[in-house]
């Protein structure tokens, strides 16, 4: 069971880790470098920018997944469900949630 300043500390920080993902996903642009398929370049180029731009989509899903995690998080906290795995009802340690605020399963059942 988690301590109310716990409770207080990982709030903080999940609300932290959401402000800076999301700043994160405002401030971020379309790289300027990148080239279309239809530009006539070399082919090895192409599949490189293809690559690029592959991984970048990627990155913005993955960002976009914690944003929605953390968000599920906030909400599990405001109604006091924070904490408890969702799969066997156990408490979800401390520790774990220090390195995963939005975590929802304990270590067992994550595994």
């Amino acid at each position: 069971m988690l301590t109310v300043e716990e409770q207080i500390e990982l709030e903080i920080r999940a609300r932290k880790d959401l402000e800076d993902l999301r700043e994160k996903a405002t401030s971020e642009e379309v790289d300027p470098q990148a080239v279309a398929v239809d530009v006539a370049i070399g082919r090895l180029s192409r599949l490189d920018s293809m690559q690029m731009e592959e991984v970048r989509k990627d990155a913005t899903r993955r960002r976009n997944q914690r944003i929605h995690e953390l968000q599920q998080a906030l909400r599990r906290m405001d109604e006091g469900d924070y904490g408890v795995c969702a799969s066997c009802q156990e408490w979800i340690s401390y520790a774990r949630l220090e390195q995963k605020p939005e975590a929802d399963l304990c270590g067992d059942c994550a595994r």
